[in-house]
């Protein structure tokens, strides 16, 4: 925002940050926090805390340098407000929460969890930390709302690095997917509402994460690899302690006699006259279509087949250079090949959510180094973007990106004539 913009704003900024100002502790800790997200908010090349010291009002660079890295106050119960907050506003039964990671770039090793690794949306292996987030979607809008930062396995196991980084004794390695499915958790704990979980193969493609999606009696459409195996009927087991066919030695867990296949192959066996066309959303350009064919399979979920069959979904664009995409759902047949598609097809929403945090919230703008910094600045910046996404609901903004599905409530009530699964 500019600053006239901001300015303009002040009243509902202030009526937002007096919900929230009890949960930062110390009263001095109350100015703080508001010269920070209105910071965040103003436009500036970087938003770290020297230029909002310089740009705002009362703002003193040494001050919010202790406010963000060392001040006492609970970056957790910030999250969960939102979480509240978000749930009076947008909050829907049929609600998806997308689950992504982002990189941020670094200098140098100290930073909390910094190493060359790969960063989807940096689209390179770079030096840089990775975040993993929740965002919330339904008919009334979108937003991030959770994160966790990625403490690789290498530095959960260095004590001299944890110690300078300010790194929790109780914290241990634990993968993305298991950061992931950790804050769903905690969002079920705290009754938000919601049906569907989506995300790219690194979560599809994981045994503990379907599982434990599956365990929170959550439905999802969530990529798959070309490389991930599946049996196209269901398969013949053998269970922990019987034999080998030919005698060999028991089983130790769960294991199909038959080979899976992966589905770069059953690719290859689907007739050409069996893609039929979706319209997936209804974009600024026309409408998303996209060809698709459906299979109930069996995944390979560590080498053991599910327990239950699920639906694989295989997208392809209708280009002259097909892409082609795979998708997995637990959801039951009774829900149309429409709306696993339309739930699919909605992870723009956290892509946005990351473009909007970066470019407009200073998501991304924090130069400290430690464990407290990274949570304290990243729980201000979504308290901001929170604060950007019900300005824009309230003006009744539209987005403008290309790819934006048909809402949740929209789609339930939709008379479209699908074909079940």
């Amino acid at each position: 925002m500019d600053v006239n913009e901001l300015r303009s704003l002040r009243p509902e900024l202030d009526g937002l940050m007096e919900r929230y100002l009890p949960l930062f502790g110390r009263e001095e800790n109350h100015s703080h926090a508001s010269i920070f997200v209105q910071g965040l908010l103003a436009k500036g090349e970087r938003r770290n805390v020297e230029n909002i010291a310089e740009s705002m009002e009362g703002g003193v660079v040494r001050t919010l340098q202790k406010f963000i890295s060392q001040a006492v106050w609970d970056d957790r119960a910030v999250l969960d407000e939102l979480r509240e907050h978000m749930k009076e506003e947008l909050a829907h039964d049929e609600g998806v929460v997308n689950v992504d990671e982002t990189g941020f770039p670094k200098k140098g090793t100290k930073s909390v969890g910094v190493k060359r690794q790969y960063a989807g949306t940096l689209g390179r292996t770079d030096n840089c930390q990775v975040g993993v987030f929740l965002n919330y979607y339904s008919a009334e809008g979108h937003v991030l709302f959770d994160r966790r930062v990625f403490l690789p396995e290498e530095w959960a196991a260095d004590p001299v690095r944890r110690k300078e980084a300010g790194v929790p004794e109780n914290v241990v390695f634990r993968t993305k997917p298991e950061l992931a499915l950790g804050m769903l958790q905690e969002a079920v704990r705290g009754g938000l509402a919601f049906r569907w979980v989506g995300g790219d193969g690194l979560y599809g493609d994981s045994p503990t994460f379907v599982q434990g999606v599956r365990a929170l009696r959550k439905w999802y459409v969530l990529d798959s690899s070309a490389d991930a195996h599946v049996w196209l009927e269901a398969p013949t087991v053998r269970r922990p302690g019987e034999p080998g066919r030919r005698g060999g030695r028991p089983a130790t867990r769960i294991k199909a006699v038959e080979k899976p296949r992966p589905l770069s192959e059953v690719l290859k066996t689907i007739p050409a006259s069996e893609w039929r066309r979706v319209t997936v959303a209804e974009g600024s350009q026309g409408p998303r279509v996209y060809e698709y064919v459906e299979r109930t399979v069996w995944f390979s979920e560590g080498g053991s087949p599910a327990e239950q069959p699920e639906r694989l979904l295989i997208r392809r664009s209708v280009d002259q250079q097909a892409d082609v995409k795979f998708q997995r759902s637990n959801a039951p047949a009774s829900v149309l090949l429409q709306r696993l598609a339309e739930v699919g097809g909605c992870r723009w929403t956290i892509e946005e959510g990351f473009q909007c945090g970066k470019g407009e919230c200073g998501l991304d703008a924090y130069e400290a180094r430690g464990w407290i910094a990274w949570h304290h600045h990243t729980a201000l910046s979504l308290l901001a973007l929170w604060f950007l996404t019900q300005q824009r609901r309230r003006l009744g903004k539209k987005r403008t990106a290309d790819d934006r599905p048909r809402s949740p409530r929209s789609a339930a009530t939709s008379t479209r004539s699908q074909g079940q699964s």
